[in-house]
Order: structure tokens, then C-alpha cells, then sequence
């Protein structure tokens, strides 16, 4: 009797014995869809969802369509933004240098403190800050950042920190000096837009 056999009978043995060594290559890395820790997948959470619908400072400057100029400085950090935009003002309006380090510009013999801000994220309004009522000057510069240039007033420093101290609409801050706030103090402040306006009003 013949016994029937599979069709591998017919077939060299080092065949048969190179098919059963034969063995699936797994790739060396399998996609986790499962990664919590993976961005894809905290880019959904509630805590996240909840930074992306903040308003922030520029984010509320973007907005507002504001010019690239304008974004550049909102994207500074608080220190070089000072230090920036005090010798933009002193070059816009052709101030001369500092006395001391107690101020940060003359004008005609004048000496003027320079303070700059940007606005908070989504509310017209700001604070300048780093006051001191000691220092050598006699006139303060309140430069707010807008949307597409600059807006200035100007304010003696007696009234400053005479009146409007007494009043507390210029406060304590700490260490860091004394503050004041926009949206209050504006009606004591004198806009300034060019150079002959900064220079009749410290005349004055």
C-alpha cells in the first residue's frame, strides 16, 4: 500500500528545512496609542483645552491686527522691554542723556524719567511701575505700547508724588517702588506726540 504524503514530499529537504526556519519580522518599534504622556494625546485634556482659550497679552495684541513692530516687543521679556523701548522714546524725541542713574533722559535741561507698558491681555488698561519718589527727575514720560504705535503722556513728578501719591492713586509696590495705574491716573496725564509738545510742556 502507498502511503499518500503532502505535496512538501516531493520537495528537497534543505527547502523543507529552510521553510520552517523562516520566522516574522516584527518591527523594531510599535506605535503606542495608548502613550498618555504623548502630546497627542494631553493636547485633549481638560487643563490644556483650558490654556488654549486663555487670553493672553499676545494673544489679545494679535487681536487687535497689531503691526509686527509692535508684536516683536510684546514678545520681550519685562527687562529688555524697559530697557528697548526707553531708547526708542529717547531716540523718538531726540532726548539727551541721563545725569545719573536716577533718571533716564534730559530735555533742555530737564531731567525725565521714561516708564513703558504693554497693555494686560484683554483689557485697555496697564500699570507703571519701578517709581521712586527720591530719585532725580523732574518730569515722567508714561509710554503705553498700542496696537500699531506708541501712546505718551507726560506728568511733573511734584504731582506725581505730591497729590496723586497722597491720594493713593500712586501706590506702594514693595521693594520694587511705587506703581501706578493707567485707567486711573489718565486724567491727571498730558498726551504728548511730538517732540515741540514735550518741549512746551516742560516750559511750563
Amino acid at each position: 500500500m502507498i502511503e499518500t504524503i503532502s505535496n512538501t514530499a516531493n520537495e528537497p529537504t534543505s527547502l523543507i528545512t529552510r521553510k520552517k526556519r523562516v520566522k516574522k519580522i516584527e518591527p523594531l518599534f510599535v506605535l503606542d496609542t495608548d502613550d498618555i504622556l504623548s502630546a497627542d494625546n494631553w493636547k485633549n485634556t481638560k487643563a490644556f483645552k483650558a490654556i488654549q482659550d486663555k487670553e493672553t497679552q499676545i494673544k489679545y495684541y494679535k487681536k487687535n491686527n497689531s503691526s509686527d513692530a509692535v508684536l516683536q516687543l510684546v514678545d520681550l521679556e519685562s527687562k529688555p522691554f524697559g530697557s528697548v523701548c526707553e531708547n526708542i522714546i529717547s531716540e523718538l524725541f531726540e532726548l539727551g542723556p541721563r545725569t545719573s542713574s536716577q533718571n533716564d533722559a534730559t530735555l533742555n535741561g530737564k531731567k525725565i524719567e521714561i516708564k513703558s507698558a504693554r497693555y494686560w491681555a484683554g483689557k485697555n488698561d496697564c500699570v507703571w511701575q519701578h517709581l521712586e519718589p527720591d530719585h532725580d527727575y523732574e518730569y515722567a514720560l508714561f509710554a503705553l505700547l498700542d496696537f500699531h504705535g506708541w501712546n505718551i503722556w507726560c506728568i511733573k513728578k511734584s504731582l506725581l508724588m505730591g497729590e496723586l501719591k497722597d491720594k493713593n492713586i500712586v501706590t506702594f509696590q514693595g521693594k520694587q517702588g511705587w506703581w501706578v495705574r493707567k485707567s486711573i491716573v489718565l486724567p491727571y496725564l498730558t498726551p504728548i506726540k511730538t517732540k515741540s509738545e514735550l518741549e512746551q510742556f516742560i516750559s511750563m
